[in-house]
Order: C-alpha cells, then structure tokens, then sequence
C-alpha cells in the first residue's frame, strides 16, 4: 500500500516543484502586473499544495495565514502593511505552537514570552509618540520569527526543510527591512556593496521569500508533525 500511495504523492511534490520553478523565473524576470500575480500565484500554489495533503494542521493554517498577508501586501493597491503584518504573525503563531508541540517545556514558552514583551518595550522607548500598531505587530512577529528559528535548529532533525525555509524567511524580512530603512532611517551611499546588493536588478526579496515558502511547504509531508 505503501507504494501504492508513494507514487501520487512523488508526482505532486514534482508538479508543485516545477510549478513553483516556473513562477519562480518570472518573479526574478518579470516587472508590472506579470510579477503581482505570478507572485501571488506562487504563494497560493503552496498552500494547495500543503492542503490537498491535509497532514499538517499547523503548516496549512500558516500557509492560509500567508497568502491572506500577501493579498494585503501584493494584491492590494495601496498595500495594507497592518494587515500584512497582522497574517504574518499569525502564521509564525501556528508554526510556534506546532514547534512548542513537539518539544514540550514551559523554559522555551516563557522565554519567548520574554523575550516579545522585552522587545515590545524597547520599541516603545525608542519610539516614544511615534509608536503604532504596525511597529508593535511588526516587532512581536520578527520576535517570534527568530525564536521559531531557534526552536526549529534545536530540532533539527525533524524540521531540516522548515528550519532553512524560516532561514530564508528572516533573509527575505532582513532584505525588506534594509530597503525601507535605506531612505531614511539608515542611509546607504549608492555605489556602496551593500547598496549594490540590496537593489539588484532582480527582486532580492523574493528570491529568498519563495523558496522559504517551497520549503515549509515540503516540511508538511511529514505527518508525525501534527
């Protein structure tokens, strides 16, 4: 039985890597609305693919919570970052639960309690007035962000693919980041190495951000997961 059932499941995971390598080339080639939506395509192809599975409860809420954040953030003219950023962390949410699932402990669980609520804090100090929803939701999911990393690493050998795709993920985070903070916040000299690598000809987010996503999504054909 077991090969059986191995067989459909081999085509799947190869229909849904060449799909994605497909979009993949134009979201690094295209411009307009040819890069919105073959982005977006992309996004929502791996959470079908996760869903037509149906193995990991955890994986397929994070992916739902993804592609609803890249609908506020790609789809969407203007994009709505609260709202992106609002998905973005529910989806880091489920992954949490899933991880603190699979290595029980109350230290890991107050430690990233802590740690948000220590972050939170000096956000607010650095802030001041100037503090908003979309700095304090940004700050929780970054913060969780890396402890899933964390979390992930310690196991692993259960979550090889999904710690590497949350690697690729906080590249994706860090590349946006930097981009944004280069107008104002954190002036970088065009010429420069670091400018010359953040404004590649090609979209340096996404060509961390998909593979993330590729990743986690393989990560959800391993049942014991749940």
């Amino acid at each position: 039985m077991r090969r059986i059932n191995s067989k459909p499941d081999a085509v799947l995971t190869v229909l849904f890597l060449a799909v994605s390598c497909a979009l993949y080339y134009f979201i690094l080639t295209a411009g307009g609305t040819l890069l919105v939506a073959t982005s977006y395509a992309a996004i929502v192809a791996c959470f079908l693919y996760t869903l037509s599975r149906w193995k990991n409860f955890w994986i397929i809420g994070g992916l739902a919570c993804t592609v609803g954040a890249d609908f506020f953030l790609v789809i969407c003219d203007p994009i709505q970052q609260l709202w992106g950023m609002v998905f973005f962390l529910g989806a880091q949410s489920l992954y949490a639960a899933m991880l603190h699932r699979s290595r029980p402990g109350t230290p890991f669980l107050v430690a990233r309690i802590a740690l948000t609520v220590i972050a939170e804090a000096i956000t607010v100090a650095i802030l001041k007035d100037n503090t908003d929803a979309l700095a304090l939701v940004s700050i929780c999911y970054y913060v969780n962000l890396i402890f899933n990393i964390i979390l992930a690493f310690i196991q692993f050998k259960a979550y090889k693919l999904f710690a590497i795709g949350l690697v690729f993920f906080l590249l994706c985070d860090t590349v946006i980041g930097l981009q944004v903070a280069s107008g104002g916040y954190l002036p970088i000299p065009e010429g420069s190495a670091l400018h010359s690598i953040l404004f590649m000809p090609f979209n340096l987010s996404w060509f961390f951000y998909l593979p993330s996503q590729v990743l986690i999504s393989l990560t959800s054909r391993k049942k014991h997961l749940n």
